[in-house]
Parts: C-alpha cells; structure tokens; sequence
C-alpha cells in the first residue's frame, strides 16, 4: 500500500537519491541536500514498504500562484497511480491556501492534462520566468511545456490556450479544445 504524506527532515536522506536519479537524467533540475531540508515543508512523499517511491513539491510563487516540480517516481512503481496520488494532494495544499492557480513545468504534459491541467504559455507566468527560468542553462532552448490548474472559475480561460481554431495536421480535423468551458 501507497501512503502520501508530508514530507519530514527525516525523509531526506532517503529522498535524495531519487531526486539525484532523475537530476542525473536531465529530468528534474539538481537539487542540493540542503535546499531540501531548507525546503522540506514544501514537499510530499510517497512512501510503500518503508520506501520513499515519489515525492514532489509545491512552491509557492505569490499569492495567486504555485508551481509543482521535481515530482519523480521510482521507475517500478510509474503507472501505478503514486505521481497522480502526490499531485492530487499537492493540488488539496494549494486550495487550502486560496491559490487560484497552480502550474507545471513538464516534459511529460499527457500526466498533467489526464489530471485536468490545461496547457499554456510560459509567457503567462513571468514571475517563474524572472524567478528561475533565466538561470536555467536550457532557457534558451527550454524543451518543458508549461501547464496551468485554474483552481477558481476566474482563472479557468484567463490563461489557457485556446485551440479551437487548430487542425490536426494528419487529419484536417479541428482539435478538441482541451476546457469545453474555454471560452471562444
């Protein structure tokens, strides 16, 4: 059985060398030691058999937004429900917290937009932009797509992308927009 739950100082150690896995895949940006424990309110973990399996965390950009990253799963426990079950509970903290919004960096999108996330554009969140994307050694080739959870119905078609009007290139058919409440 799968238990998520917040993180603790104790999980560390045991949370690096996932994180240090995918850091060394390209996967997720490098995470020091110290940054976690600094950070360790932030995050989840997935815990089965006494084993940290995933783990992600919620940072707080404002007052209206938050970002989900370094969400990773041990490889034998992907497609078993653990990466939905700690964003799932990383989305509860945000409403919680009365965030309107909360978005993803992503080079796996179909996970997010399974959960209801829609895509967007990074230019609709410039304090990610400011914050952490220059630094980025892949800021100028970022190969992340970017997705938004409105959390309220203000935010619901104030920073999608509306693809209505976009064909599928093998079929001439229109795309089905992602947000049937998006509007036109």
């Amino acid at each position: 059985m799968i238990n998520v739950r917040k993180a603790q100082l104790s999980d560390v150690p045991r949370m690096m060398p996932l994180l240090n896995e995918y850091a060394k895949q390209a996967e997720i940006l490098p995470r020091m030691e110290a940054d976690v424990y600094q950070s360790i309110r932030d995050w989840v973990v997935a815990e089965a058999d006494g084993k940290i399996v995933g783990m992600g965390s919620l940072l707080i950009m404002w007052g209206d937004l938050a970002e989900i990253r370094s969400l990773v799963i041990d490889s034998a426990r992907q497609g078993q429900g653990v990466g939905r079950a700690i964003v799932s509970q990383l989305l509860a903290e945000a409403r919680a917290l009365g965030l309107p919004r909360v978005f993803a960096l992503t080079r796996k999108p179909g996970f997010f937009l399974k959960m209801g996330f829609q895509l967007t554009r990074i230019e609709h969140l410039p304090r990610k932009v400011q914050k952490d994307c220059v630094f980025c050694p892949k800021f100028h080739a970022c190969d992340e797509v970017a997705v938004l959870m409105p959390l309220d119905a203000a935010t619901t078609s104030k920073h999608m992308l509306d693809l209505s009007g976009l064909k599928s290139a093998a079929q001439s058919q229109p795309i089905i927009p992602l947000n049937s409440r998006q509007q036109r």
